[in-house]
């Protein structure tokens, strides 16, 4: 007896959903917060664990209401025709990825990423940990991946803006402030 993919992918995803209900179960045996209000040790364990049922669950549920494609010949045979272009196109050009960025030029663009970051905690002492991340995402953003300035400084303020609102207002969590004691 053989299990179908879909069948396959629907018990996997069940079981992630499961382990992270023994996750979530651990982290509130380990409390989530502590007397004084502060996050406890069970709070980051009870919050992946509520992720990763989310996550799961809904995963389960895409792929048993997904229809499975019917067998008939024209569908065979489209397929079959789809399935030789795609094989084409990867013979022709084997080292291209979807957006056409070659070997070599993600291999370049990950070392750029990793000195950014190494960058930016060299930073962190001066500017703070927020300034720092904000600035990391604009630059990998824009010099990196190659986007328009504008909307990554949208997106970086934002990011750090709403990482500001969790962790130092509502978790009250210390952040380094650097040298200049910003945020």
């Amino acid at each position: 007896m053989t299990l179908s993919p879909r069948i396959a992918r629907a018990a996997f995803s069940a079981a992630l959903a499961l382990l992270g209900v023994a996750a979530a179960i651990g982290g509130w045996g380990y409390g989530v917060t502590q007397d004084n209000g502060q996050v406890g040790a069970g709070f980051l364990p009870l919050a992946l664990g509520v992720l990763m049922i989310l996550l799961a669950g809904a995963d389960v549920v895409m792929t048993l209401m997904r229809r499975e494609p019917s067998s008939s010949l024209d569908e065979l045979g489209t397929l079959a025709e789809e399935v030789e272009a795609v094989i084409d196109t990867v013979e022709e050009s084997p080292d291209i990825d979807a957006l056409g960025r070659t070997q070599r030029q993600r291999n370049r663009m990950l070392v750029a990423v990793v000195a950014l970051l190494l960058v930016a905690l060299l930073l962190i002492p001066v500017l703070g940990l927020l300034i720092s991340l904000g600035l990391l995402m604009v630059v990998i953003a824009t010099v990196v991946e190659r986007r328009n300035l504008i909307p990554s400084i949208i997106v970086s303020a934002v990011t750090i803006g709403v990482f500001h609102l969790v962790f130092a207002v509502l978790l009250r969590l210390p952040m380094p402030t650097g040298m200049i004691g910003l945020i």
